[in-house]
């Protein structure tokens, strides 16, 4: 009775552990089927995202190619812009000579009288602009026949402005 009853046990538990078997083997089945679904929902997440990516940095690599023409352009039309006031400027700097030049031409060639007269009547600043571009002697003329207290005005001026220290320090 022990002899079958220990057999009769053998065949149960044999029968059951191919049950147990199997029952492991669809489970291990089920889970590598999950691994493997799960291993190919990341490769493909893994490719959208490096596509996806690749998109964004050609996106902004074409709008920071399109940034540096624009700031080059920007700069070629600044520096256009700056050689165009540097020509102005030197052109207005003619145009001033030209007629600054003109002017203490015909105060120079003008008789003393009038000259003070006309000096006289100026802007004290503009008179004694006029005066210092003068030669000496006509300067001292041209003093000569103003009213005493605008020579004096004049005078003070020459030898106490800003725009003429420079000057009267080089004669």
């Amino acid at each position: 009775m022990k002899l079958y009853f220990t057999l009769f046990l053998s065949i149960f538990l044999y029968a059951n552990s191919d049950e147990i078997l199997a029952d492991r083997e669809a489970n291990i089945a089920k889970n590598l089927e999950l691994i493997d679904s799960s291993r190919q929902e990341l490769e493909a997440y893994r490719a959208a995202t490096t596509t996806l990516f690749n998109q964004r940095e050609a996106q902004i690599l074409a709008k920071e190619k399109e940034l540096n023409a624009t700031l080059q352009t920007i700069s070629q039309k600044e520096e256009n812009i700056k050689n165009m006031l540097d020509k102005n400027e030197k052109i207005l700097s003619e145009l001033k000579s030209i007629t600054s030049d003109k002017v203490l031409e015909v105060y120079a060639k003008m008789k003393d009288a009038p000259a003070a007269t006309i000096i006289s009547e100026l802007p004290r600043d503009e008179a004694a602009k006029v005066l210092h571009s003068l030669e000496a002697k006509k300067i001292s003329s041209i003093l000569a026949k103003m009213d005493p207290q605008i020579a004096a005005e004049l005078t003070q001026i020459l030898k106490n402005d800003e725009l003429f220290k420079d000057l009267n320090s080089t004669k």
